[in-house]
Order: structure tokens, then C-alpha cells, then sequence
């Protein structure tokens, strides 16, 4: 029993001390969250004053910045006003002086009125008076000459006729005579006026026939396995390309016709930045640039007949002046020379009074056969009048194509200006001369046909390939033999070579015989040369 209340003692003794080290625990824990809520809440205070602040200021700033646009609209407002005002004041000054000046107007026109009345009046008394004075003379030519008023009227009249007759027949002569005489010299100024402000002289375009590929690795990747790639190229296209020996980088495109020419010159450079090359690429290549070039030879066409106010033209007419782009004559490319040809004609025909629009349209048009001369038989006139006639041009306009080159008689004044303007552009300095390459290959061409026969010893082509010189082994020809070989190289020259003008063939044989008199007398012996 005394085991059991010592065990109830323990007890409550334990549930005592435990209950009041808990109490001292939840009041240490209640004092450090009481310190914790109020260090929370300063913490609060401070920023909710450092937000109050910050609210402030941006407020303050907004306010700042709207106050300033309010004061910059205010400013704009007031110039704005200050310039409606300075627009009233200077609209009322104009309406002043337009008053002013209507005023002074309305003076003048009754000083005008008033002068024009004693005109009116001064006329009238000198109509009467010119009237009295006819009818004085009527009388004393009736006195005089017996004659009735009538056949005196009538003959004054048939007097003042013949002596008017005189005098124009006379001005008639003296005008003819003056114009014959001075005819030259008119049309020479006249000329140079054309000359002078019509097209002025723009650089030659270069026909590139060469595309330049310096990366073997591209150029094998272009001709594929076998050449396969670019037989394929020649076959879609339709020009023959070849790599240069001399040059392995250099790809010659050789054809004559000058669009196929463009259009191989944009494929190749268009396949050699391809990233990815085969058949079906370069089928999709070829297709893509040749729509490219046709919507150029529109473009160009629109382009050149805008400028020239040619009014309308058809549609198709103008893919064949834009054909002209590319094509040249003796260097000079073909639709620039159309073009001076057209503005000069249009400087000729104003200062003639002709038809300005006409002229320039039949200088345009005056070489278009050379747009399909390349892939239709005949002449650039005689396709360029068909043309002409199939579009529905003027008949001065196909005349002046037929008469362009001298072929038929020029019968209008705009055929004569386009024959005068056509020998003017073709003529100026620097308007046609031919490539370096096709001048190297004229002269090796002479040297080649020269050296091919196997008496010349040597050949020179001199004088811009306008003469080739021969030197001929005397021992190996005669004289007729060395004039039978100049005949065989002209002939050959004639076959295989194109040339301007005419080309001059020398072949040179000479033999030198030496003797020489006094002292030892050397072996005699005979040197040619």
C-alpha cells in the first residue's frame, strides 16, 4: 500500500514538474513568436513606406511628364495659332492687293474703252474719207477714160493682180533661189543640232560568250561523269559549250544565235552556286531562265517604247525590240543603235515639222529583221518589212524599212531621215569596232591560212589585219607560182574567214645575187631571201 501512494506521489509529482517545463516552453515559444510577428510587422511598415514612396515618385513623374505634354501641346497649339494667324494676315494682304490690282485693272479697261471708242470713231471717219476718196477716183477715171464704173473696177483690179502676181512669182524665185544655196549648210546644222541633243553616247555593252568557272572542283561537278552533264546542257539549251585549252576555267559558249547565248550564260552561272547538281536541277535551271529571259525581252520592249512615247505598240513587236538587247553589229549593240536612230529622227522630223512619232517609230523599227535574221532566211530588210506589214505598221513605216539600207529609192521625207540617221549613229566615233578577241583571232586566222602552204617561209598580218604579207622561199617558187599562191590565199580567206572591208595579200620573193672585184676572189655563191 505505502509502494502504491509513493507510485501515486511520483506520479502526480512528475505530471507536475513535466506540465511546468511545457508551460516554460510554450512561453519561451509564444515570447520568441510575439518578437517574430513584430519584427514581420516593421518589416511590413518598411515596405509599405518604401512602396507609399516609390508610388509617390511615380506619380510625381507622371504628373511632371503629363504636366510637359500638356505645356509641349499648349506651345504647339500657340505656334500653330501664330501661323493660322500669320496665313490670315498674308491671305488678307494678297486680297488687298488683288483688289488693288483689280482696281487698277478696271481704270485701265474704261482708259481702253474710251481709246478703243475714238478709234472706233477715227476708222469710221477714215473709212468715209477713203470711200470719198474711192469714189473721186471712180469719177475722174470716168472722165478721163470713158469708161463705166464697172470697167474701171475691173480694171484696177486686173492692174493690182498682175503687179501682186509679179511680186510673188518674184518673192517665189528669190526664196528658191535663196534655199538651193543655202540647202548644205541647213542641213548640216541641222545635222549636228539632232546630233547634239539627241542620245548622248553611253558605253558599249560587252557580249559575254565566256563564263569563267575557277574552281576545278564546280567544273567537274558541271561536266558530270563522262561529259554527261554537259551533253546535256548542249542538247536543252541548244548552244556547243567548250572548255578552253589555253584556259581550263574559261567555258566558251558557241552559237550564233544571241538569246540561247544569254540564256547558257545564266544557267551556267546559276549552276554554279546550286548547292545540289543533277539532270533534274538542270532541266528545272534551263526552264526557269529561259521564262527569266522571255519576261525580259517584254520588259526591255515596254521599256524602250515608253521612253521613246511611241504610243501603242504590239505586244509581241515589242519581245522582238527587246530581242535586240542582245544583239550587236559590228560591236554595237543593236537596240542602242535603234534608239539614236529614233531619237534622232524625232530631232530631225521637229525641226522640219514632220511627224514626230512616226519618225521616231520608223527609226526604232528600222533594223528589227536583225532580231529573227539569225533563225529565218533572208535579209534584215526584207524580214523587218514583213514584220512590219504583220503588225499593222504605217506604210511611211515600212518604207522607211525598205529604204533604210539604200535598197529602194527613198520617196518620203521620214525614209530619208531614217537613212540619214542610221549612217549618223553608225558613223559617230566609237559606235562600232569589233572585239579583241574577234581581232586576234582575224589575225591569226591570216597568219594560219598564210602558213599552211609550205613555200612560205614567213607571213605577217600587218595593219589591223587589213594586209597579210608572205615571205615566199625563191627556190621552192617561181614568179607565176608565187602569183597562183596569192590567189589560193585569197580565195581561202574568202571561204573561211569573215572580215570588214577588204583584206590585201602580198607574197614577197626576192633573191639576192653578191659578186664582189679586187683581191681574193671568194667562192660565188647565191644567198636568198
Amino acid at each position: 500500500m505505502l509502494y502504491v501512494v509513493i507510485a501515486l506521489v511520483m506520479l502526480v509529482l512528475g505530471l507536475v514538474v513535466g506540465y511546468g517545463r511545457e508551460n516554460h516552453q510554450l512561453n519561451h515559444r509564444l515570447s520568441q513568436a510575439t518578437a517574430k510577428v513584430e519584427q514581420l510587422e516593421q518589416e511590413n511598415q518598411r515596405q509599405i513606406k518604401a512602396t507609399v514612396a516609390a508610388i509617390q515618385k511615380k506619380v510625381e513623374d507622371e504628373v511632371l511628364e503629363h504636366q510637359a505634354e500638356v505645356n509641349e501641346e499648349i506651345d504647339a497649339q500657340v505656334a500653330e495659332n501664330q501661323l493660322r494667324q500669320e496665313r490670315i494676315d498674308f491671305q488678307s494682304k494678297s486680297l488687298q492687293s488683288f483688289a488693288n490690282r483689280l482696281d487698277k485693272s478696271e481704270q485701265n479697261l474704261q482708259r481702253s474703252q474710251a481709246d478703243l471708242h475714238e478709234l472706233k470713231q477715227t476708222i469710221t471717219t477714215t473709212r468715209e474719207q477713203a470711200e470719198q476718196l474711192q469714189q473721186q477716183r471712180t469719177d475722174l477715171l470716168h472722165e478721163k477714160s470713158g469708161l463705166l464704173p464697172e470697167q474701171a473696177q475691173e480694171t484696177v483690179l486686173n492692174t493690182t493682180k498682175t503687179a501682186l502676181q509679179q511680186d510673188y512669182d518674184q518673192s517665189v524665185r528669190d526664196e528658191h533661189e535663196e534655199n538651193v544655196l543655202n540647202a548644205t549648210k541647213e542641213a548640216r546644222q541641222l545635222m549636228v543640232e539632232a546630233i547634239q541633243n539627241g542620245p548622248i553616247d553611253v558605253p558599249r555593252d560587252h557580249i559575254d560568250r565566256n563564263v569563267i568557272i575557277p574552281d576545278e572542283g564546280m567544273r567537274n561537278k558541271i561536266i558530270g561523269k563522262n561529259e554527261q552533264r554537259l551533253r546535256l546542257l548542249e542538247t536543252l539549251i541548244g548552244v556547243d559549250l567548250i572548255f578552253n585549252p589555253d584556259s581550263p576555267e574559261t567555258l566558251i559558249i558557241s552559237t550564233n544565235d544571241p538569246i540561247r547565248r544569254e540564256i547558257a550564260r545564266g544557267v551556267i552561272n546559276e549552276l554554279i552556286t546550286a548547292r545540289q547538281l543533277n539532270n533534274a536541277v538542270i532541266e528545272n535551271v534551263v526552264r526557269s531562265t529561259e521564262r527569266q529571259i522571255i519576261s525580259q525581252l517584254r520588259l526591255i520592249g515596254e521599256e524602250t517604247c515608253a521612253n521613246l512615247h511611241l504610243g501603242w505598240v504590239h505586244p509581241d513587236l515589242m519581245k522582238l525590240i527587246g530581242r535586240l538587247q542582245y544583239r550587236t553589229s559590228y560591236g554595237q549593240n543593236v537596240l542602242q543603235h535603234s534608239v539614236e536612230v529614233a531619237e534622232i529622227c524625232g530631232m530631225m522630223a521637229t525641226e522640219l515639222g514632220t511627224n514626230v512619232r512616226l519618225a521616231k517609230r520608223a527609226g526604232l523599227l528600222h533594223d528589227i529583221g536583225k532580231a529573227v535574221d539569225r533563225e529565218v532566211n533572208g535579209t534584215h530588210v526584207e524580214l523587218g518589212v514583213q514584220i512590219a506589214k504583220a503588225y499593222g505598221e504605217d506604210e511611211t513605216v515600212v518604207e522607211a524599212i525598205a529604204a533604210s539600207h539604200g535598197d529602194v529609192d527613198s520617196e518620203t521625207t521620214i525614209s530619208v531621215l531614217v537613212r540619214v540617221a542610221d549612217s549618223m549613229s553608225g558613223a559617230r566615233p566609237g559606235a562600232r569596232s569589233e572585239s579583241v578577241e574577234e581581232y586576234l583571232n582575224r589575225l591569226k586566222g591570216l597568219e594560219r591560212i598564210a602558213n599552211a602552204h609550205p613555200e612560205v617561209k614567213d607571213s605577217y598580218a600587218i595593219q589591223a589585219g587589213r594586209e597579210i604579207r608572205m615571205m615566199v622561199d625563191p627556190k621552192a617558187s617561181d614568179d607565176q607560182q608565187t602569183a597562183q599562191l596569192a590567189q589560193q590565199v585569197c580565195a581561202q580567206i574568202e571561204n573561211e574567214l569573215t572580215y570588214p572591208g577588204k583584206i590585201k595579200v602580198t607574197a614577197i620573193r626576192r633573191s639576192n645575187a653578191v659578186q664582189y672585184v679586187g683581191g681574193k676572189q671568194p667562192p660565188r655563191k647565191k644567198h636568198a631571201s
